[in-house]
């Protein structure tokens, strides 16, 4: 009659530690209303800077290139 007991008592508990489990997610995303605020900052399309105040010095020196044979090719797409 004990292990009965407890194999009723483990199965419940573990029913409802599989239902908190399930059903925690669903309530945290619950309908809590309508969300009331408004977006802070709006970006235009006319707001966006030219090369000249992004890059307001030039490019300095020359793009660099290594030449990778087809081992190390292979190794950089593993």
């Amino acid at each position: 009659m004990n292990t009965m007991l407890r194999k009723s008592v483990l199965g419940i508990a573990g029913l409802a530690f599989t239902g908190g489990v399930f059903a925690g997610p669903i309530a945290a995303h619950a309908d809590t209303g309508p969300v009331t605020a408004k977006p802070a900052a709006v970006a235009v399309q006319a707001d966006k800077p030219d090369s000249s105040k992004l890059i307001p010095h030039g490019v300095q020196g020359a793009q660099s290139h290594i030449d990778l044979n087809d081992e190390q090719t292979a190794n950089a797409k593993a």
